[in-house]
């Protein structure tokens, strides 16, 4: 029981953490480009984690709103959309090298709260042959995928105005 309530104080933190970061994020970006990042993350997001659960190769087995939703509410999208956000306000200037350095090593970080976490408390558990790397790849793929769709909708507008 201890050990619950410990992990429901860690989600509650992590809830305060992340939205009084979100407005300091939100103003440094522009308007479309933040909503765009924090729309498309939490959707595919969703689409993923669902996928996982469903399967049973994931589960969370404390979350927040757990009679509504079997995947990580928090995670998909509040942590992972901010981080993207974050990290597309890190990189809207850089060449596709440093791009991908700093988003592999933010997520790598990041990673590291997941696999502790899956290690030492019940918010995430790794199901029927799921490795480590497994996550560690598909969290780098979507921020990938994330900061690209907005570069190449970045591009089309430019086009269009110019």
């Amino acid at each position: 029981m201890k050990s619950k309530k410990l992990e429901r104080r860690f989600l509650k933190c992590i809830t305060v953490i992340f939205l009084g970061s979100l407005p300091f994020v939100l103003k440094k970006t522009p308007v479309k480009d933040s909503l765009l990042v924090l729309f498309m993350n939490g959707y595919t997001n969703a689409i993923v984690d669902r996928f996982l659960v469903n399967r049973r190769i994931l589960q969370y087995p404390i979350r927040f709103i757990p009679k509504e939703f079997k995947s990580n509410v928090l995670f998909d999208f509040l942590c992972l959309p901010t981080v993207s956000l974050w990290l597309y306000h890190l990189t809207k200037n850089d060449n596709p090298f440093k791009i991908v350095y700093k988003i592999v090593l933010t997520i790598s970080s990041l990673f590291l709260v997941e696999l502790w976490a899956e290690k030492y408390t019940k918010l995430i558990k790794w199901q029927k042959g799921w490795k480590w790397y497994y996550s560690l790849i598909s969290l780098n793929v979507r921020a990938l995928f994330s900061r690209l769709v907005i570069a190449i909708i970045n591009i089309i507008q430019k086009k269009q105005e110019g």
